[in-house]
């Protein structure tokens, strides 16, 4: 056992102390001087995040540096970071790599005379103190709180009446707004209202899966599309979606959670197939104009709700009642059940795999629109990210071809160039005449400007993406042409299928990430 009340306590200069080389934190040799080990503490172990927490919050001497005393010396055995911030604080060309940032940091710091004294502890033998750095960097005496209990934590001080600001002003080192935003947005899907009680119990659990809705909800995508707003300033959380439409929301993805089907693995990119599968499932929801009926009105007698419930599978097939609910009261007198429930581990026996199916949205996971492009750039892709190919592939393909078009002239914009002038410049330099001049730009000019400056700047890939657009007149181009999405613009004869969508999004999805972005 070790007793450290019989331990020394001592008040000492820092800058007297030597750091020790011997420390397993550092990667050095034996004999390296101490200018090299503060170098390797501040590069390599974070030692100015360490001076920017005691800038603002000071010093924690819950638990105090631990020295030995070595000839004449005295050498720090623990606390080697927090002893080189230290030195670094009163002397900041002692972390050459760091010092502008430092004596930055220390403008106007009026505690730094303060902090050249602290008190340690002086360590009888290099046994003890390695009895007691085992025990601190090896052992389990401090476990880190659950993501869960963390945000917990700050939505307590705030149910306790304290603003987000007094927050800020308590904890300066803390992202608390990231902690806020967690916290409400799992007691937005604790509240909800869930058809099956067993999931009601499994998101209310201790050991939920916070971070697998994280991997959901820090995609502004998917907040925008289940009707969540964050407020940037201060973290807070607006539910602007209703009740009922956000309880099939939390009901499919609190399911899929429960069932495994979604975990961080699943959820890793929002390209992942289990990502864009979720996305299409909740967008299902979010347009499904029975749901407003029952927003608007009395609750049904035969409550529909489990058409969402499931994971995969025809709608039709999931309204069709009890036979696809997931089980309820069984599973809640099951004592397996319960502490699978309470471990965050899914009931393997029952647990319903998600079935293969044809995706019925354009996949523009993948695609950001820059914020720097015009608003009516933003309102499009909105508009097509939400489309059903499956039931509006005319519409979704003409407005494809409208998006291209307006994606391209934005494009051009963004970089000072006038596609028309440009044309007509190249036209000019060519010997052409009045008559070839471009009057008005369309579709057609922008392709050529674009393969024009993809020519000229690169990629080469993607001058060849154009040029198939532009040009596709043979059978296996023909549908992702500009000539076929004219056609369907322009041509009474001619009509699109869900298939013909989708081969051509797919065929520009590279083209427009690269000039949306």
């Amino acid at each position: 056992m070790i007793d450290m009340s019989t331990w020394e306590v001592l008040k000492v200069d820092v800058l007297e102390l030597r750091l020790d080389p011997l420390n397993v934190r550092l990667d050095l040799a034996a004999d390296a001087p101490e200018s090299d080990i503060i170098n390797d503490l501040f590069v390599n172990e974070k030692a100015f995040a360490l001076i920017d927490s005691i800038v603002k919050i000071g010093i924690l001497t819950h638990d105090v540096p631990i020295v030995l005393k070595r000839g004449r010396e005295l050498f720090v055995v623990e606390g080697n970071r927090r002893i080189a911030a230290l030195k670094a604080i009163q002397n900041p060309f002692l972390a050459p790599s760091h010092q502008a940032r430092i004596n930055k940091l220390l403008e106007g710091f009026e505690f730094r005379d303060s902090l050249r004294h602290v008190e340690v502890k002086r360590a009888p033998s290099q046994a003890d103190a390695d009895q007691l750095i085992a025990a601190l960097h090896t052992g389990n005496q401090r476990v880190r709180w659950s993501p869960a209990r963390q945000a917990a934590f700050f939505q307590a001080q705030i149910d306790a009446g304290k603003s987000a600001e007094d927050l800020f002003r308590l904890y300066p080192t803390i992202d608390v707004k990231k902690f806020i935003t967690r916290s409400q947005i799992l007691n937005l899907f604790r509240a909800a209202s869930y058809e099956n009680p067993a999931l009601k119990d499994f998101v209310r659990a201790r050991r939920f899966p916070v971070s697998t809705l994280a991997r959901l909800y820090d995609n502004e995508k998917f907040l925008d599309l289940i009707g969540v707003r964050v407020n940037s300033s201060d973290g807070t959380v607006k539910l602007e979606t209703g009740p009922k439409r956000f309880a099939l929301v939390a009901e499919k993805i609190v399911d899929g959670i429960y069932k495994k089907d979604l975990d961080t693995r699943s959820l890793n990119s929002t390209s992942s197939s289990a990502y864009k599968r979720l996305m299409d499932e909740i967008r299902d929801i979010m347009n499904d104009d029975a749901v407003e009926d029952r927003e608007a009105g009395p609750e049904p007698a035969d409550d529909t709700r489990s058409s969402h419930s499931g994971w995969g599978g025809k709608p039709s097939d999931r309204r069709s009642g009890d036979a696809h609910r997931p089980a309820t009261g069984a599973s809640l007198s099951d004592p397996q059940k319960q502490d699978n429930r309470e471990s965050g581990k899914a009931d393997q026996s029952t647990a319903e795999k998600p079935s293969k199916r044809q995706r019925n949205y354009l996949d523009t996971e993948d695609i950001t629109v820059s914020a720097d492009r015009p608003p009516a750039i933003h309102q499009i892709f909105n508009e097509l990210s939400n489309l059903r190919t499956d039931k509006f592939p005319n519409a979704t393909l003409d407005l494809i071809r409208t998006f291209l078009e307006k994606s391209i002239k934005a494009y051009a914009d963004s970089m000072k160039v006038d596609i028309r002038a440009s044309l007509n410049a190249a036209n000019a330099k060519g010997g052409g005449d009045a008559k070839s001049s471009v009057r008005f730009v369309q579709l057609g000019e922008c392709l050529i400007w674009l393969e024009k400056h993809f020519q000229e700047n690169g990629p080469t890939a993607l001058r060849q993406v154009v040029v198939k657009i532009r040009a596709g007149k043979v059978a296996s181009d023909y549908l992702v042409s500009a000539d076929h999405m004219n056609a369907i613009n322009h041509n009474h004869e001619i009509f699109a299928t869900t298939s013909d969508v989708r081969d051509c999004w797919d065929a520009m999805r590279g083209l427009l990430k690269a000039i949306l972005t």
